[in-house]
């Protein structure tokens, strides 16, 4: 029997300190400006980086625990037709160990480490938004292990952008409602990277539901130029 990863959403101050040191000096990538993202929100941060975020999370401590509740409540009522769903299109592939912690963030950038297999997700992100995001960056971690351990060939092939890029496009149609999106109750497709919505919008036009994920891996790499 297939074994899924056990998701905790937990709070990381120093995680979102590092953060945004890296996101505040990021320029624009997949069509999103990070820094105006964080700026947009917490224009006094500019003041004084470590400072803010630590008086921001002394005043903030208990919406932040709230959040973190709240969104372990919503994950564990969709994960199970997700992981279910995920077997499928990625062929029965394991997921890869790794701690599986959702780390809640005062910014909305959503980084995912590959390394640790932990992430960040929003945290006045709503009940749809904040399943979304947990899905998204998983299958990160999914796509990346898929591609080490049944790609190979194709992975020399591909500079670590191109990869992403394509872990990204992969990630645009997988979560639309008429894919996994579906298990989600998702309403509607929630936005990610902008560069990439028309890549994916061709593909759906050749991706079906029974498909999987070696052939949404061609039709991405194809329409990718």
């Amino acid at each position: 029997m297939m074994e899924y990863p056990k998701i905790k959403f937990s709070l990381n101050k120093s995680l979102d300190k590092r953060m945004a040191i890296e996101f505040l000096s990021h320029n624009h990538h997949g069509g999103i400006n990070f820094a105006q993202g964080i700026l947009g929100i917490h224009p006094g941060i500019k003041k004084s980086i470590f400072s803010y975020i630590d008086n921001f999370y002394k005043q903030h401590r208990p919406q932040l625990l709230k959040s973190a509740i709240n969104f372990q409540k919503l994950w564990d009522l969709k994960s199970k037709e997700f992981f279910t769903a995920t077997d499928i299109t990625f062929n029965n592939h394991p997921w890869p160990n790794g701690e599986y912690i959702g780390y809640i963030s005062i910014f909305t950038c959503g980084p995912r480490f590959l390394h640790d297999k932990t992430f960040q997700v929003f945290y006045k992100n709503n009940e749809e938004t904040a399943v979304f995001c947990t899905a998204h960056e998983i299958l990160h971690f999914l796509f990346y292990d898929y591609i080490e351990k049944k790609r190979k060939n194709l992975k020399k092939k591909l500079s670590e952008e191109k990869l992403w890029r394509i872990s990204e496009i992969v990630n645009e149609v997988l979560l639309d409602p008429q894919y996994l999106g579906r298990t989600l109750d998702l309403k509607k497709k929630l936005p990610g990277y902008p560069e990439f919505v028309p890549i994916a919008e061709k593909i759906k036009k050749f991706f079906k539901k029974t498909d999987n994920i070696d052939k949404l891996i061609k039709l991405a790499t194809k329409f990718d130029k």
